[in-house]
């Protein structure tokens, strides 16, 4: 690992509008510090969230479960004890592939440390204490590596891995909440990977209702309070319903965190619908994950919203073309869209399965999907300019 030889930049730091803490950017490449400061926000919002995207790789989701679970819980809690990922989904399928492990570099030797989730093309949401020292504005590491999914102690093969080139993380944070770091690499990971929407809400019972999703690389043994044995080499993954929503974090009482899970995201969950991240893991007791708050959703959104507007097939209604009706009974028809642009249209089912194929497609012609059941799909249309994914609901 090099020295570190920061140059302290601070004194030409953006300036933008309304006072809270500043927003430190270490750039590993050119070994300088920067700063942005009074990123504006409006203290009067309640809730908002950056948008999703389920990636270019496949259409495959995976189809999480929406209850309350009831089996392999921890005591007196609605919240599931750690279980292999690979065990029960396909790890290519999102959102499980934008859970990404954290390596350092140190003489050509990879080291486990952390977890993080993809939130963008290219950032990735983790906890400061994975890359600063408590309470400091001082880098601890400055080689770090991401690897999507990775499980069995390899790489995925469907997704590349990238080297971590700026930290994004709040002068003098502390972990009151403000344990948070955004880290921007070197490649557009999230393109094949897709990535989770960041969110706050203000609103403790409104956050605290619905089902949430953890995946984090748990990497040591301690029998004492969990009965699996970590290494850190595979992927594991929690579900259930939260009971902590205070000012500073969320999380399940009565469950516990091992170490390597730091960063990990807390996922709200509706299939389809939103996949949320409200805070990354500070705490082994109680799973207590900072929570974003207003300030940091608008410092971290100032970030990456570049990245977020870049891809052209954000799961939401097309300009390229539209699909109608939709909710659809028996046929549907694709509208706005030359048949001589498309090379091929796939529909899939709720669990990633191709349930329709074509590549003949006549203008507004009706699409026969009469014979399936009802629920919602996936249709990916591949055209000569672009690929977009855009959801049916099947009545």
């Amino acid at each position: 690992m090099r020295r570190f030889s920061f140059v302290i930049l601070l004194l030409s730091s953006y300036s933008l509008a309304a006072q809270q803490k500043s927003l430190l950017i270490f750039d590993l490449v050119n070994e300088t510090v920067d700063s942005i400061t009074n990123i504006p926000y409006d203290s009067s919002i309640v809730t908002e969230s950056t948008r999703f995207y389920t990636g270019s790789l496949n259409s495959a989701i995976a189809n999480l479960e929406q209850t309350a679970p009831t089996i392999n819980t921890y005591l007196n809690t609605n919240f599931t004890r750690k279980r292999q990922a690979s065990l029960d989904y396909d790890l290519s399928s999102y959102p499980i592939r934008t859970s990404v492990k954290l390596f350092t570099i140190n003489n050509d030797t990879l080291g486990g440390f952390c977890s993080g989730s993809l939130i963008s093309r290219k950032h990735v949401l983790t906890a400061a204490h994975c890359v600063s020292g408590i309470n400091t504005s001082i880098l601890s590491r400055d080689s770090i590596l991401v690897a999507p999914v990775y499980d069995n102690g390899q790489f995925h093969p469907d997704f590349n891995s990238s080297y971590v080139t700026k930290v994004y993380i709040f002068k003098d944070w502390n972990l009151l909440g403000e344990d948070l770091a955004i880290l921007e690499l070197d490649q557009d990971l999230g393109v094949s990977t897709g990535w989770l929407s960041i969110g706050f809400n203000k609103t403790d019972s409104v956050l605290t209702d619905g089902i949430f999703y953890k995946f984090s690389y748990p990497g040591t043994t301690l029998l004492s309070i969990d009965s699996n044995e970590y290494n850190g080499d595979s992927l594991y993954y929690n579900y259930g319903e939260i009971d902590i929503a205070d000012n500073n974090y969320v999380g399940i009482k009565g469950t516990n965190g091992i170490p390597g899970e730091s960063g990990s995201s807390l996922i709200k969950v509706e299939n389809g619908q939103t996949y949320t991240t409200y805070g990354a893991l500070t705490y082994s007791n109680g799973l207590k994950h900072s929570r974003i708050n207003n300030w940091e959703f608008y410092a971290f959104q100032y970030i990456i919203q570049n990245d977020l507007t870049s891809i052209p097939s954000l799961p939401t209604a097309s300009n390229q073309f539209m699909v109608y009706p939709n909710p659809v009974s028996d046929f549907f028809r694709i509208k706005n869209l030359n048949q001589n642009d498309i090379k091929e249209l796939i529909l899939f089912n709720n669990l990633g399965k191709v349930v329709f194929t074509t590549n003949q497609v006549q203008p507004n012609s009706p699409l026969d999907i009469s014979n399936l059941s009802s629920g919602i799909y996936y249709l990916k249309v591949s055209a000569n300019t672009f690929t977009e994914t855009l959801k049916i609901i099947k009545n």
